[in-house]
């Protein structure tokens, strides 16, 4: 059977889209609408009441700068310091039933790789319609945080 999995698209309506609407914030708050294509998933976490998706590439910037630096030892030699600096990815919680957080994942993958699911698997919290069971909201976190890692 052919591959349906990248196919599809993940939309997440958290809320309506008006004035406040922005398109990144690190508190998952006042991003209304997003999109990704199902390919980009890097992840998938439960939590409590959850599962957390991870998305490789849904930042503004390309993650992964690296710049080297050099720095004089106290023993005048020279020491090459990598500093690698990467955005954190975009990030989206469903929420949903407690205990059902396996049952949310598998049937998730279930859908994205469905010929019968059309090629848009809508997660509607403003009118709590859901492709899947168990799911009961949505936020969205795209965020500009970096983190910075140094290594000798």
């Amino acid at each position: 059977m052919a591959q349906i999995f990248g196919d599809k698209l993940l939309m997440f309506h958290a809320s309506a889209v008006d004035a406040n609407t922005v398109t990144s914030a690190d508190n998952g708050t006042d991003i209304d609408l997003a999109a990704f294509p199902a390919k980009s998933i890097s992840s998938i976490v439960a939590v409590n009441d959850g599962i957390h998706i991870s998305f490789l590439g849904g930042t503004k910037y390309e993650p992964g700068t690296l710049a080297a630096t050099t720095e004089q030892d106290s023993d005048d030699t020279t020491a090459m310091v990598n500093i690698v600096e990467s955005i954190e990815q975009a990030i989206v919680i469903v929420s949903c039933t407690s205990g059902k957080e396996a049952a949310v994942i598998e049937d998730l993958w279930v859908a994205m790789n469905s010929v019968s699911v059309g090629p848009v698997l809508k997660f509607d919290a403003v009118n709590s319609v859901y492709p899947i069971e168990n799911v009961s909201g949505v936020a969205i976190r795209r965020t500009t945080t970096s983190i910075s890692v140094a290594s000798d």
